[in-house]
């Protein structure tokens, strides 16, 4: 299997269950042991099924990567220019397609504005390799724990 093989389309609703099955792991992997619980609570119901389909509904770019069937992982952009989540399940990461996905997305960000994001603590080298600069200190904001950083317009 090579990267090749995955393919990257727009979400729809009924992938909702799955993106949030994805992100809920992911996140409870590497955000949540840099968050309070009520922290960890709030960002468990920002991943819920229905507030996905909430964001699509609303005009949120949902990318995802898809491998034999299984949602491998998703990028999502709040228009214009806020990177809301980038999340690659473990089995795939290093292969570049974080990458691919933020390529996808990216497309849709206002081009003269800087793609701003909200990084998980233990994902700023991730971000720092797709060319996102620190762009604060980091915050603490509803006991979740991130470093804000934004990409220059493209």
């Amino acid at each position: 299997m090579t990267t090749d093989d995955i393919v990257l389309r727009d979400a729809t609703g009924g992938d909702a269950d799955a993106i949030s099955a994805l992100v809920v792991a992911l996140m409870q992997r590497w955000i949540a042991p840099d968050c309070t619980e009520a922290g960890v609570a709030r960002l468990l119901d920002s991943m819920a099924p229905e507030r996905i389909e909430a964001r699509l509904r609303e005009g949120h770019r949902h990318v995802v990567a898809e491998l034999d069937g299984r949602i491998v992982g998703v990028a999502v952009l709040r228009l214009p220019s806020h990177l809301y989540h980038l999340f690659v399940a473990d089995d795939m990461q290093r292969r570049g397609l974080a990458r691919r996905l933020w390529n996808a997305v990216r497309t849709s960000a206002a081009a003269d504005a800087p793609v701003t994001v909200n990084s998980a603590l233990r994902a700023v080298d991730a971000y720092l390799r797709l060319g996102f600069e620190v762009a604060g200190p980091v915050r603490s904001e509803h006991g979740i724990r991130s470093l804000p950083m934004r990409h220059p317009p493209r």
